[in-house]
């Protein structure tokens, strides 16, 4: 059911979807017993590769690697993503996957999408932060409202949210690589000839 929900909401808001061979096992609070249970390696792997193929220049978790993630599963997904970061690069780390075309890979940065429920935690308006509530005239819907959409079809976790016009600024904490200052996509080149 939650795979099926994952692709209905990446059907609306166009986003790509990676799956790794970990299951859902219920709810847990330990980060410790989701890597267990899924096979810390197997699932590691799983990262690495889609790090190797897709070639991100930026990685951002949506969940700390710590309890602040409220779930275990949260958590240890922001775990993988931190160890992945450097273990992609490292051509030492799952070689037989280079066999199949994919090659090391070093993303720029790594960074957490902390948590802003309502308002400015102190210390966040220090971290880069970039406002994700703009208008896109194309589609004739803000951001928000496309996120707001694509949630709704989260129905067993609950998960709708109000859609919304107008400014919403989004924190963004660095976990490992190159600083950021002004955005996340500093030293990137986002332009066609990149």
């Amino acid at each position: 059911m939650r795979t099926q929900e994952m692709m209905a909401a990446r059907r609306m808001d166009g986003a790509e979807q990676f799956f790794a061979r970990a299951f859902d096992f219920g709810f847990t609070k330990s980060t410790e017993e989701a890597l267990t249970t899924w096979n810390k390696e197997k699932i590691l792997s799983d990262v690495v590769w889609v790090i190797r193929k897709f070639q991100p220049d930026v990685i951002i978790t949506r969940f700390p690697e710590d309890s602040r993630a409220g779930h275990g599963h949260h958590s240890a997904s922001a775990v993988l993503a931190h160890e992945a970061f450097s273990a992609a690069a490292d051509p030492s780390k799952f070689p037989e996957q280079l066999k199949y075309g994919v090659k090391p890979w070093q993303a720029k940065r790594i960074l957490w999408n902390g948590f802003n429920f309502g308002g400015v935690a102190a210390g966040m308006e220090a971290l880069v932060k970039i406002d994700v509530g703009g208008y896109n005239p194309i589609l004739g819907k803000s951001y928000g409202e496309i996120a707001a959409e694509s949630r709704t079809n989260h129905k067993s976790q609950g998960a709708a949210l109000t859609p919304a016009r107008g400014q919403s600024m989004e924190y963004f904490n660095p976990v490992a690589g190159e600083p950021a200052h002004d955005d996340p996509m500093d030293g990137v080149v986002t332009t066609g000839a990149g």
